[in-house]
């Protein structure tokens, strides 16, 4: 009998989904991750199609990520079903019911493709602009130990933060979006960089944010992926190649890390 991580007792490891390479999961372009659970036959699901940058596929309303990019700050302000495509979730939206989903095949394409990844962070670039933000490289090998990025407030912060520095702002549902999307999709540094950032807004303006919301925000940031931040216990709802993953960096954790002389 084994405990998994969604807390179920299986009778045989042979019931469980097998674990995949841990070699699968590192983000480099010889990831074979996508080699050995998806075949080549499969066609591209949309969010991949959307961000690779020689295919560049528009969505339903003939928008595509060039285009979105370049919106306005009012318009990216004011309209609502643009966020979902940006920045996909392995859930349903209960907003915009045709938005994509993260499925397994777009988890592998984006952690094994730098060109999705770099265009995905792209997205978060413009994000953290409307927000009054700015993302930028670590400059210290003190600060690079907390990852290679760090969100500062940009000189429009002041402006900016008008949309969102407040009690409670539908942006701030966005930003749990983004946290979320882009740890699943590869981005966790930038991720954690974003929620650090919050977390400093939050130290020099005290309790004009709710704590709600900052709690999302820290689930976004810190939960395991197959757990979304909506849930308050792990109940199995997950996804599979989620959980799976997440299986890997445990037993990667546990194992020691080579020192070359």
């Amino acid at each position: 009998m084994a405990l998994t991580l969604r807390g179920a007792l299986v009778a045989s490891p042979a019931l469980r989904p097998p674990l995949p390479s841990l070699k699968s999961y590192k983000l480099v372009a010889s990831d074979h991750f996508t080699a050995k659970m998806i075949t080549s036959a499969a066609p591209l699901p949309f969010p991949v199609r959307f961000y690779d940058p020689t295919i560049q596929a528009p969505d339903s309303r003939g928008r595509t990520l060039t285009s979105i990019l370049a919106w306005p700050d009012d318009r990216l302000e004011h309209s609502h079903d643009y966020i979902q495509i940006l920045f996909p979730l392995p859930e349903r939206s209960p907003f915009n019911f045709s938005a994509p989903v993260i499925d397994e095949q777009t988890f592998s394409q984006f952690r094994s493709k730098s060109e999705l990844r770099d265009r995905l962070r792209d997205s978060l670039v413009r994000l953290l602009h409307f927000y009054g933000f700015e993302l930028a490289p670590q400059v210290s090998a003190a600060e690079a130990g907390n990852g290679k990025y760090r969100v500062n407030l940009g000189v429009d912060f002041p402006q900016a933060s008008r949309n969102w520095v407040t009690r409670f702002d539908h942006n701030h549902l966005r930003i749990t979006r983004i946290i979320r999307s882009c740890r699943i999709l590869g981005l966790e540094d930038e991720a954690q960089a974003f929620h650090a950032a919050l977390l400093r807004v939050a130290t020099e303006r005290p309790g004009v944010i709710s704590q709600k919301s900052f709690m999302f925000w820290a689930r976004a940031a810190h939960r395991p992926l197959f757990l979304a931040p909506e849930d308050e216990v792990d109940e199995g709802h997950g996804e599979d190649f989620l959980y799976r993953y997440e299986e890997g960096r445990q037993v990667a954790a546990t194992i020691p890390q080579r020192v070359d002389s």
